[in-house]
């Protein structure tokens, strides 16, 4: 992918902070989304329960801004 088209930090940021607010305010147990993008059909699945081993997950957490909720 080319750099043009990379997310900003602040948009990723953005991202995850309005993910972290979603899944405090309107996600019951689990959400399970699908889109299309130019690579093909993309699927999200976010959940109160680990999927794999706790150590495979990326710790996103730095990256929620606080003022998004």
């Amino acid at each position: 992918m080319s750099n043009n088209k990379k997310m900003t930090d602040e948009e990723f940021s953005k991202m995850i902070s309005l993910l972290a607010k979603f899944a405090n305010t309107e996600m019951d147990q689990f959400a399970v989304w699908k889109f299309k993008s130019e690579f093909g059909d993309v699927f999200i699945n976010i959940s109160l329960h680990a999927h794999f081993d706790n150590s495979m997950y990326n710790d996103v957490t730095n990256a929620i801004k606080k003022y998004y909720w």
